[in-house]
């Protein structure tokens, strides 16, 4: 008996299990996420239970490979094309921390001074306080770095007598209701820090 070619019916059905397939795992390993991050009342203790969750999603997507293998570029690509990249958590999108960056000014003379971004409205003040979220949630490196050295550079333009600047993110706790009623402030928690040279930087002539 001849063998039949595969029929479009089974070529859709495989497609579209393929892809159901991806929005589950990526939904998975988004819930893992925010379960590992303590976003949650559950116990503090399955948190490591949550990340072994979260690692284990992430092979199928191909986070574990690198950068430039062609599977993860392939698959991302997919994700990004469909649209299932993010987004598919089981939880609401968490409210992001309040992301704070602070650049530490050294001058050739020994000076040490300190900065904050300066915005020029709400409306710019809204857009920093954006790039600050994908700053801090962004976790290929050389990308968060970028980022934060365009930041820096922005400063530095400000004070081109800065032979280095030094660019610290983090994020400020704010206390409970409970806690402020007892005299607690809130506190600062640095995350990752970025050291830039600008002594062979050219002075823009301002």
């Amino acid at each position: 008996m001849e063998e039949t070619p595969l029929d479009l019916q089974t070529v859709r059905v495989a497609f579209f299990a393929l892809h159901l397939s991806l929005i589950l795992l990526v939904c998975l390993r988004a819930t893992f996420s925010v379960l590992a991050e303590s976003g949650t009342f559950l116990l503090r203790s399955l948190d490591r239970y949550w990340r072994s969750g979260e690692a284990i999603t992430s092979i199928p997507l191909g986070q574990t490979l690198s950068v430039n293998n062609p599977i993860r570029q392939g698959v991302a690509a997919y994700l990004r094309a469909a649209g299932i990249e993010a987004g598919y958590g089981f939880f609401a999108p968490n409210v992001p921390r309040n992301y704070k960056i602070v650049f530490e000014l050294r001058h050739a003379d020994g000076r040490t001074d300190y900065e904050l971004p300066r915005v020029g409205g709400a409306a710019t003040g809204m857009r920093l306080s954006t790039l600050l979220d994908r700053i801090a949630e962004e976790s290929y490196e050389p990308l968060r770095a970028m980022f934060v050295k365009m930041l820096a550079y922005s400063i530095w333009q400000d004070h081109q007598d800065a032979s280095s600047i030094r660019a610290v993110v983090g994020y400020v706790e704010l206390p409970t209701p409970d806690e402020f009623k007892h005299g607690q402030k809130e506190s600062y928690h640095a995350l990752f820090a970025y050291d830039f040279d600008f002594s062979k930087a050219k002075p823009s002539g301002r």
